[in-house]
């Protein structure tokens, strides 16, 4: 079984989406293992999002990151991580598909609503990075 680390960001939280987020995810018949709320740092933001430290828009992505309550989740299943990043769409909400979760609820090109791992090395990397207490 496949793992990988979603991340509802702030504007999910704040527009009170999680629970329909999370829904399709069910639906899909994946499975959540765990799943908290919390606020991510600035040296977690920055490290998450160190292959973007180049770009003009890094600053604004960290501080809209640690701008709220995310809800950090791991999902388990069959080919979790390249079917959950086809359900998100694509990384600006403007120009993922109507029936993607970005085409759907998303307004803005980097608020994009949610993070997936995109491979299995990230996934594991992440998971170890948002879920330190796990052992395993």
């Amino acid at each position: 079984m496949e793992r990988t680390l979603v991340i509802l960001k702030p504007d999910s939280v704040k527009r009170k989406l999680i629970g329909e987020i999370i829904s399709r995810f069910e639906k899909k018949n994946f499975t959540i293992t765990h799943m908290k709320m919390m606020t991510i740092d600035e040296e977690t933001a920055s490290l998450h999002y160190s292959h973007v430290k180049g770009e003009p828009f890094f600053n604004d992505l960290i501080k809209y990151m640690t701008s709220g309550p995310v809800v950090a989740i791991i999902l388990s299943g069959n080919k979790v991580i390249s079917t959950v990043r086809n359900m998100i769409g694509k990384t600006s909400s403007f120009d993922s598909l109507p029936g993607t979760i970005r085409g759907d609820y998303g307004s803005h090109d980097f608020e994009n609503l949610i993070h997936a791992s995109d491979s299995v090395e990230s996934a594991e990397q992440e998971i170890k990075r948002f879920f330190p207490e796990l052992t395993y």
